[in-house]
């Protein structure tokens, strides 16, 4: 597949799947779909693509489309808990400081293709047995890619308003129970909710459902259906969304403070996390839009390739604990993209 394209989930066997060139602009055009592809941070300022041609169509056709190709070969570096300290200890500090109460970093594990090949071919024949409950997502530019299964919606259309969620706590498949009587993962859930509630409350009617555990493959997440649906005539736009939304204190920090917009930009200087995180969504011409939360994701560039995870840390966060907690998550991204074929070596 040797066009740029762009795809998002948009039922349980729906794809929409917009292929290039890509138009950017720093607004949707109307009468046209485009996608939303953002940085974390929001920076670009063109983050509107208008493909050239669009369809929606099933996984399994998009895949039969793709054709047939084998597992790729992938040498992982191995990470240690040394890698991770680091950055561990330096929020550990801001929080005694009283800079937040909640920060959200992220940790790529890198590898290298053993055999420069197009992974688009296999990746959708994975994507096409995604389970419930996740959402499949991705775009291929020159030799950039990046393919997702995330299980978190920022927001979606909803007749006048807009659903969203809060989804924050993981535990082991195996352990999934032991979410709702963990009084850490409770708490670091309850302060998505109560950030989500804040910045919408002030613009229209708000329903909280009951938390519940969303059980995926491998892990195990504390989630919290939300709707939302504003006072007037007039529906706050996908960009308006997007701002109020973004990022929900389940990848960014809670409360919402420059210090710790400040600290999560530094931590980044290092790890470079572009369109993890982010908000990746699509608008249609009648304003229906979708957008999900960029996580559980591989990018690529040429034959660099890396896995990402956040861990949500609070004062009583314990570094061993969230260093088998972000091990756990990008595990699984490689198991549901079938990216484990491979023999992981020394950093």
């Amino acid at each position: 597949m040797h066009r740029d394209f762009a795809f998002i989930q948009t039922a349980p066997d729906r794809v929409f799947i917009g292929w290039g060139p890509f138009e950017q602009s720093p607004m949707r055009k109307p009468g046209r779909p485009a996608f939303y592809i953002a940085d974390f941070f929001l920076d670009d300022p063109h983050p509107w693509r208008h493909p050239a041609e669009w369809e929606e169509l099933t996984f399994d056709a998009l895949a039969d489309r793709a054709g047939d190709a084998p597992a790729p070969k992938i040498e992982w570096e191995r990470m240690t808990l040394a890698d991770f300290q680091p950055i561990f200890d330096s929020a550990r500090a801001a929080m005694r400081r009283g800079d937040f109460n909640k920060i959200v970093p992220v940790q790529f594990e890198n590898g290298h293709l053993v055999e420069r090949t197009d992974l688009w071919p296999w990746l959708f024949r994975r994507l096409a047995q995604l389970p419930s409950g996740m959402s499949a997502y991705g775009y291929s530019y020159q030799n950039h890619g990046l393919a997702g299964a995330t299980p978190e919606m920022l927001f979606a259309s909803d007749g006048r308003g807009y659903r969203t969620m809060a989804l924050a706590g993981t535990r082991p498949a195996d352990r999934a129970s032991e979410l709702l009587r963990d009084p850490k993962e409770l708490r670091e859930h309850r302060m998505v909710v109560d950030d989500i509630i804040r910045r919408l409350a002030p613009f229209g009617n708000i329903e909280v459902e009951t938390i519940r555990i969303l059980e995926l493959p491998g892990i195990a997440h504390l989630a919290t259906p939300i709707r939302f649906e504003e006072i007037g005539i007039e529906r706050m736009s996908f960009v308006e969304m997007v701002r109020r939304l973004h990022p929900t204190a389940a990848l960014g920090m809670s409360p919402r403070t420059e210090a710790g917009e400040r600290w999560l930009r530094e931590a980044d200087r290092g790890v470079k996390r572009r369109t993890h995180g982010a908000p990746f969504g699509l608008e249609v011409a009648d304003h229906r839009a979708l957008a999900l939360v960029a996580i559980r994701n591989v990018q690529w560039h040429g034959d660099a390739i890396r896995v990402g995870a956040g861990a949500g840390l609070l004062p009583e966060s314990q570094l061993e604990r969230e260093f088998d907690e972000l091990r756990e998550k990008r595990e699984q991204v490689k198991a549901l993209l079938g990216l484990r074929a491979s023999v992981a070596i020394e950093a």
